[in-house]
């Protein structure tokens, strides 16, 4: 039996539970100008892994499958975080990461000089965050990209208690030191709210992806619970219990203002299939009425920080709130 469970007040309602948030920003810089292909959130998570495992892994044959430490281990939790953690996998083999690599987004071929790449972890994954932030700065320095051109950290910084406020967390010593994780606060609830999707969301309907003319504020809202609801399931101190039913039949009511989605082209490289895989996604933005919808404000604010939909690893599912 779980104790009972901890509810969260924001301004406008209850969240069930506590999912405590670190946010950072990396700045990366390189010697010499080199082109950049695309978006990086692939690149950047292969070597968030690679470097990862190199830091923390035991073992000569780097094999997690029989190792006696999997279990405590930072590298499985964080990279390859197994369905049972929680003690059943209720139909999963993996889990959804507490961490979401949010690489800039842009799209075309472009020639820079450095990088920004910001990170969250959310929920346990906060306890890995010195594990993360050392080794994306090792891994960086290794070189990133087909090119592996070395990068090396500028600078570190950490949203604060305000969305879009950032303090510096770097030394002069090259240590980091940060301040407290924190369940994201949601402000007053707006009388509508712009969402503008960054980066493609992909959301499937019967197997097939949703296009920008198919994609309504339910189905968006709907993609947002069941994220939270996986994410809070194997990653929040208790499980959050979210009549997610209840609050989809409050979005499928909301008044659309305004539509401007459109389609983003992106595929990235999978080694493991040896081809280019599609991601695809809606980008653009959508305007909400927010009057009757005092229930859902809490979710959509704190989906901002886990993303939504398929590929949030990578950054995919992005999205920010602007209050009207």
């Amino acid at each position: 039996m779980h104790a009972a469970q901890q509810t969260v007040q924001t301004a406008t309602g209850l969240l069930p539970g506590e999912l405590p948030v670190f946010r950072f920003r990396l700045s990366f810089r390189a010697r010499e100008r080199y082109e950049i292909r695309g978006y990086r959130g692939s690149a950047w998570r292969g070597v968030l892994g690679r470097a990862l495992k190199q830091l923390v892994c035991i073992r000569s044959d780097r094999d997690c499958r029989s190792c006696l430490v999997a279990k405590s281990c930072t590298y499985p939790y964080v990279f390859e975080t197994p369905g049972e953690i929680r003690g059943e996998t209720g139909g999963l083999e993996t889990a959804p990461h507490p961490y979401v690599l949010a690489a800039e987004p842009c799209w075309g071929a472009r020639v820079a000089q450095g990088e920004t790449l910001e990170v969250t972890l959310f929920g346990g994954g906060v306890r890995a965050w010195a594990y993360v932030l050392h080794a994306l700065r090792a891994g960086a320095a290794r070189g990133l990209g087909k090119e592996r051109v070395p990068l090396s950290l500028t600078a570190a910084e950490q949203e604060g208690a305000k969305r879009g406020e950032w303090f510096s967390v770097l030394r002069s010593n090259g240590a980091l030191a940060v301040a407290k994780a924190r369940t994201p606060t949601a402000p007053p609830v707006p009388e509508a709210v712009r969402i503008r999707f960054l980066t493609p969301l992909r959301i499937r309907r019967e197997n097939d992806l949703v296009e920008p003319e198919r994609l309504g504020f339910d189905e968006f809202v709907a993609a947002v619970l069941r994220r939270l609801a996986l994410v809070t399931r194997f990653h929040a101190e208790q499980p959050w219990q979210i009549d997610i039913p209840a609050l989809n039949a409050l979005a499928r009511r909301a008044l659309v203002l305004e539509r401007e989605l459109g389609w983003q082209d992106w595929a990235r490289y999978s080694n493991r299939q040896q081809r280019p895989v599609p991601m695809g996604g809606v980008v653009g933005q959508m305007t909400v009425a927010m009057a009757g919808m005092e229930e859902l404000w809490p979710w959509l604010w704190l989906g901002q920080w886990t993303h939504a939909g398929k590929g949030t690893v990578m950054g995919l599912g992005r999205y920010e709130l602007e209050a009207l």
